[in-house]
This record gives C-alpha cells, sequence and structure tokens, in this order.
C-alpha cells in the first residue's frame, strides 16, 4: 500500500513537472477607424422638424426615446428650442415645425 502511494506521489510530480503551458497565437491588432461622415437621424434638407417628423425620418423611431440610445441618434437639441437671450437654457421642446429659411 505504501509503495503504490509513493509511486503516485513520484507520478503526479513527474507530471507536473513535464507539464506544458498552451499559449494561442496572436492575433494582429486592427485599427478602426472613425466613420468619415457623422451619422445624422433626420433629413437636413427638409423643412419640416420637430418630434413627429422625427418618428417619421427615422429608421428606429424607438431610439427616441431610449436613453442608452447610440451617439449617433443624436442627444435632442434639433428637437429643443432655445431661449435667444440666454442660449444655454432652453424654451421648450418641438413637437412638429417649419423651417421658413
Amino acid at each position: 500500500m505504501r509503495g503504490i502511494f509513493v509511486t503516485c506521489i513520484i507520478l503526479i510530480a513527474a507530471g507536473s513537472c513535464l507539464a506544458q503551458d498552451f499559449v494561442a497565437p496572436r492575433q494582429p491588432r486592427r485599427e478602426i477607424t472613425a466613420p468619415q461622415k457623422p451619422i445624422t437621424p433626420l433629413d437636413p434638407d427638409s423643412n419640416i422638424e420637430g418630434a413627429v417628423a422625427a418618428v417619421f425620418q427615422m429608421k428606429q423611431p424607438w431610439q427616441l426615446v431610449n436613453p442608452l440610445a447610440a451617439k449617433g441618434y443624436g442627444d435632442g437639441r434639433y428637437l429643443t428650442s432655445w431661449d435667444e437671450r440666454n442660449p444655454e437654457k432652453p424654451k421648450g421642446f418641438i413637437i412638429f415645425g417649419f423651417r421658413v429659411w
């Protein structure tokens, strides 16, 4: 019994000494390039603006209310009217509007 125990310990010790680590080859790093043209969710040539227009012009309109939406869907500044005297203070939301210029 004692001989089998000693033999097992020797075999385990020899096996751990001869073990090799497997290291996968490294893949070359790929550079990610930013898109040349930023994604605009709305048609810039349209004379109609606001939340209603955005719903009909976007491919994924539910991204308007998604707080975790990608930056390309905008931050809502195009749906906000701003105070002329204080440009840092928003006045309200544009639900439906026409651009006349």
